[in-house]
């Protein structure tokens, strides 16, 4: 594990638990400006891995009867398109909630799901939407009359004593998101990217994320919540038994092939987590550095002994734009919900999707485009929008 992580250049933390045998591998910088090696004690930003803390914090308040499953979340919001909506459709990804996270997200969530559409009723289909989890945060507070960070502390770290876990990370430790400036072909601070800004107004959201850690604190937290320190056998079993809307998503945590866990992404950083429900083997992997998804995930594939090498590269190579080059326009895909995206043209090719932030369009051949750290295509040639290997048309409309 040692020679072929350092080999293909990976910056971050590794924690790897196979046979009772633990291995770790820490490489890199936590800052590349003050140049602070990453050690065992470096926190990273979990992003989506934050989710599996929220479901656990969630079913704890289940078990002592503070919440019910089926209880209206208007129990707790001003939310007149969402009166259906129960705490098991935030958990589970079926609310029809639109996602926060876009361009023009001012205000707070709370406001912004007042004012929101439903993308589909409740329990019609599996629409991965941040906004519930935030939501499910903020319940967690007014149930339990603690904040999210105190919750967090009495009743996830402290028993564990999980020092480094919170979301409040230490400045001596916390791993800097950096992003890959695709044009000078170097890393720089998140902040300082181009294209994607500032993102100083998500900060203080959390449930979604928010949460940083270590990766042998990540190991234990997954070891302890299948075991059921933190909730009951039964009710753990009941969390990972997928819904009927997704095979491969149940209450906060990703199903795949006997492994659980989640996987997670902000600016700058990602990271990835899981346990095998069977061997009880851990994998945790966090960098912060922003890479190619398919390299990420080829590690994690080796880690779990599902492939034997690492083949993609860290990052992709892009082809310049010429003036011939003009894709600028709004599209429709053919999907159940008729998603819309617009391309518009800077420096470089930008997509924005319906809800969602605006992110680099980059050319990679000559009718072929990459979405910036997604595993996402435009093929222009044949109208083809592919999502992780899934192929969608798509058309332009006024």
């Amino acid at each position: 594990m040692q020679d072929l992580l350092k080999k293909i250049s990976f910056n971050g933390a590794v924690y790897y638990k196979k046979h009772e045998q633990i291995k770790q591998y820490y490489s890199g910088y936590q800052d590349i400006s003050e140049q602070n090696p990453i050690t065992e004690n470096s926190q990273f930003n979990l992003a989506s891995l934050s989710k599996m803390y929220t479901a656990v914090m969630t079913f704890q308040l289940i078990e002592k009867g503070q919440l019910q499953l089926e209880d209206k979340i208007t129990n707790w919001y001003n939310v007149p398109h969402f009166t259906n909506v129960t705490v098991a459709n935030l958990l589970s990804h079926t609310s029809g909630i639109p996602e926060y996270i876009a361009e023009d997200f001012t205000i707070n969530v709370e406001s912004f799901v007042k004012r929101a559409q439903p993308q589909h009723a409740p329990n019609e289909l599996w629409s991965y939407s941040n906004t519930n989890y935030v939501l499910l945060a903020k319940i967690i507070e007014k149930v339990s009359g603690a904040s999210y960070e105190t919750y967090l502390q009495q009743y996830i770290a402290g028993p564990l004593n999980l020092i480094n876990t919170t979301t409040q990370p230490t400045k001596q430790y916390e791993a800097e998101g950096h992003t890959y400036d695709y044009e000078e072909q170097r890393y720089k601070k998140a902040n300082n990217d181009p294209y994607l800004g500032k993102n100083e107004k998500y900060n203080g959201i959390y449930g979604d994320g928010g949460i940083y850690a270590t990766v042998s604190e990540v190991a234990k937290f997954l070891n302890a919540f299948l075991q059921g320190r933190y909730i009951s056998k039964e009710i753990v079993q009941s969390m990972l038994t997928p819904t009927e809307a997704s095979e491969h998503y149940s209450y906060g945590f990703i199903i795949q092939d006997g492994w659980v866990g989640h996987t997670g992404g902000w600016i700058g950083c990602s990271a990835q987590a899981f346990i095998h429900t069977s061997t009880k083997d851990i994998v945790v992997l966090a960098t912060n550095q922003e890479v190619f998804p398919q390299y990420e995930q080829e590690i994690m594939n080796y880690l779990m002994g599902i492939q034997y090498s690492v083949e993609t590269p860290k990052q992709l190579d892009i082809l310049p734009l010429s003036d011939e080059d003009d894709i600028t326009g709004q599209y429709e895909l053919a999907d159940e919900l008729n998603t819309r995206f617009t391309i518009i043209k800077n420096r470089q090719f930008m997509i924005l999707f319906e809800h969602q932030l605006s992110v680099p369009l980059y050319k990679i051949d000559e009718s072929y485009y990459w979405i910036r750290n997604t595993l996402s295509y435009v093929d222009v040639e044949n109208q083809l929008f592919i999502d992780e290997g899934v192929e969608v048309p798509y058309k332009k409309v006024n």
